[in-house]
Parts: C-alpha cells; structure tokens; sequence
C-alpha cells in the first residue's frame, strides 16, 4: 500500500514538475576550446543550420539545444501522421516504471499480451533501433554534442542530456539507468534542486534498476524543497498529510503547502493587470461520457458524449454565422478563444479579430452605439466594449 501510494504521490508530482523543468538547471556558465562543426538538418523543406563556436561551452550547448527544440517544433508544425509522429514516441519497456516488487509480475503480463499480438522482444528492439535511426543527421551531431559537453563537467548539458534520458526526447531511447547517473552527478556538482528532486522519484519507486529507498527519497526530496523547489514542497506536504514513509505530521504539511501556496499567489500576481489566466481546465476521460457526476455538472459535461470531431463541427458552424454577421456567434467565438477550450488553446488574436466584427457591426467611428439596436444587441454592446478594454488594459 505504501509503494502505490508512493507511486500516485510521485506521479503528480511529476505533473508539476514539467511546468518547471525548462528553469531547472540553474548552472553556471564556463568556456574552453570546443569544436568546429556545422549541423544541418533538412526534413520535410525545413532546414535548420547552426556553426558550434571553437571557444565557449556554453554557446555550443545553446546551438545544439536550439537544433533540437527547432527539431520538436518542425514535427509537431506538421501535421503527418505516421512518419513525424513517430519521431515524437519512444518505445518504452514499462515494467522499469514500476516498483520491483511488481516489476516482474509486468514483464509477465507484457509477454503474453507480446505472444498473443506476435511481438517479440526483437521486434520491439528494432523497433526503437529505426528510430533511432531516423533521426537526422544534425539531430544525432547536437545530442552528441551535449553528450560531451556533460562528460567535460558541463552541468546545463548535463541536466539536458538527463532529461533526454529521462523523457526520451528527440526520438531517443529511454534510458532510466543513465538519467540516474547524471542526475547523480549534476546533484553532486552544484546541488540542482531539480537533479536532487528526480534523484528522489528514483529512490521512492525504485525506477529502473535503482533500489526503492526511502529514506534516500526523503533527503534528496528534502533537500530540493529547502531549495525551494515547488514540486519537491508539495511532494513534502503530501507525505507529511498522509503519512507516507514519514510520520504524520499536520504542521509540516501545513508549512509546505503555505510555502507553495505563496509562491502560487505570487506568480499569479507577478502578471498583468487583474493577473495571469488560471491554467487550462484539465480534461479527464470521464468528461468524454458525460462528466464523473452526470451531464450538465461541468463546464465540459454539458452533453453526453463531447469530441473533438463535434466540436469542430460546433466550431465551423459559429465560424460561418460569424462571418455572416451573427452577434452572437461572433461573441461566442471571442469567449471560447480569449479563455481558451480543451480542443482550441487560447488565442488572443483570433479573440480581438472576432470582438472587431462584433464592434464594427454594433458602434460608428466615432465610438457610439448604433441606432436601430435591439436590446439584445446593445447587451452584446457593452459586452464587447468591457472586452475589449479588459484586452487593451492588459496588453493582450
């Protein structure tokens, strides 16, 4: 009960964890004589080159990584199925995500479910070997180059090359042990605060071949929150709660769940004016059959079933009225793309081009209400007008 309690506590905590893991390694910065090299990548009329400068470290690391992120964001710009989509998979052995004591009982269940499907271990094995192969060539030259930046004690490349490791980034192989080992070292180099957090998932789950260690996942988790690293605080606060290899402890869970609460407040109100957008409603399947508690209980149980192919249909349909002049859809469009929805991610620009229309249609240049307006049109008047200046107040 403790290691999948363990496992959930940690699960979560992860989810936390990747909206910080870009600020991760606060490293410092070194030079030395590097090496001359030029990347190019060229997939699908895209082009990336980069020239990785003879005398500073750190500006080779940052040309390699911008090849990758660059390399990311050209597959998922294009919409292919089949061959770009695998690039962005990895094939994992998912017994190493579990406790060893069920580790074994996973690779039982993986190979009759491999011998009922007619995989094999040699099939998965070439499997994750074309991919990586298909990398191209400049991808494989900066993961190469990060490789040995970290071997010369580069502690940024060593964070990157862990991650890739970790998340098999850049169709990379997923390779636990050696995200370990470098996290290790990064946490012994400089005491990274991310580094001593992820040491502390291993140690608490036993990923890979590392042993399940409690207290070894208490100190480094410990030690990452007197950083004050918001994951690992809140991973505190929750044994503390439960009772999760520590002794129950209300106090403690109380002050690291105030310690991130502040920090929450203070990121909130480190925005624009009225602060930052909450984040993104967090779709879950039961949403998809009508919501975990009936139809018409949440924002987005308000039918039966809700899919991307009826929104869509949903979505043309206001988009057609709109351009025919219809208020309301207008308004309706300006709602969904200023706040954002599970199937159309927030967009102020297609927001303020629907609030123009609208605006057009209802005020003359020179700023007043059109005459001839029903009520229900000066209502979507004063909408729009708060709208508009609510946007233009805060920059959006």
């Amino acid at each position: 009960m403790r290691i999948s309690l363990s496992l959930v506590v940690w699960t979560l905590a992860l989810g936390i964890a990747a909206l910080d893991t870009d600020h991760g390694a606060g490293v410092r910065r070194d030079s030395d004589a590097g090496h001359v090299a030029k990347i190019r990548i060229q997939e699908s009329e895209h082009t990336l080159d980069i020239h990785s400068p003879t005398d500073n470290r750190q500006a080779s690391f940052e040309k390699a990584l911008k090849v990758l992120q660059q390399y990311q964001s050209s597959l998922k710009s294009h919409n292919m199925p089949g061959r770009y989509e695998s690039q962005l998979k990895t094939y994992r052995d998912i017994s190493s995500f579990f406790p060893k004591v069920a580790r074994e009982y996973v690779q039982g269940a993986a190979r009759v479910f491999s011998s009922v499907f007619g995989l094999t271990d040699r099939t998965a094995a070439r499997y994750a070997s074309h991919r990586r192969n298909s990398q191209p060539k400049g991808v494989k030259q900066a993961i190469q180059t990060v490789r040995k930046l970290a071997e010369r004690g580069h502690e940024e490349s060593l964070f990157a090359l862990a991650e890739i490791e970790m998340y098999g980034k850049y169709g990379s192989a997923l390779e636990l042990d050696l995200a370990f080992e470098h996290y290790q070292q990064l946490a012994d180099i400089s005491g990274n605060a991310t580094a001593q957090y992820m040491l502390g998932l291993f140690y608490a789950v036993g990923l890979g071949s590392t042993e399940q260690q409690n207290g070894m996942s208490l100190l480094y988790t410990t030690l990452s929150a007197i950083q004050g690293y918001i994951p690992a605080e809140a991973t505190l606060a929750f044994k503390y709660l439960s009772g999760i290899g520590v002794p129950v402890s209300c106090n403690k869970a109380l002050s690291y769940y105030q310690s991130v609460a502040r920090k929450a407040i203070q990121h909130y109100n480190s925005g624009p004016v009225m602060g930052r957008h909450m984040p993104d409603y967090r779709a879950r399947l039961s949403d998809d059959n009508g919501g975990a508690y009936g139809v018409r209980t949440g924002p987005y149980s308000l039918h039966k079933v809700v899919n991307r192919k009826s929104f869509d249909e949903l979505l043309l349909y206001h988009q057609q009225n709109a351009l025919k002049g219809d208020i309301k859809a207008s308004m309706t469009l300006v709602d969904l793309f200023y706040h954002g929805h599970r199937f159309a991610p927030r967009n102020f620009a297609l927001a303020l081009k629907y609030l123009r229309q609208v605006n057009t249609h209802l005020f003359t240049q020179q700023g007043e209400l059109r005459k001839g307006l029903v009520q229900s049109e000066v209502n979507a008047a004063a909408q729009a007008a708060g709208m508009y200046g609510i946007m233009c107040l805060r920059g959006e």
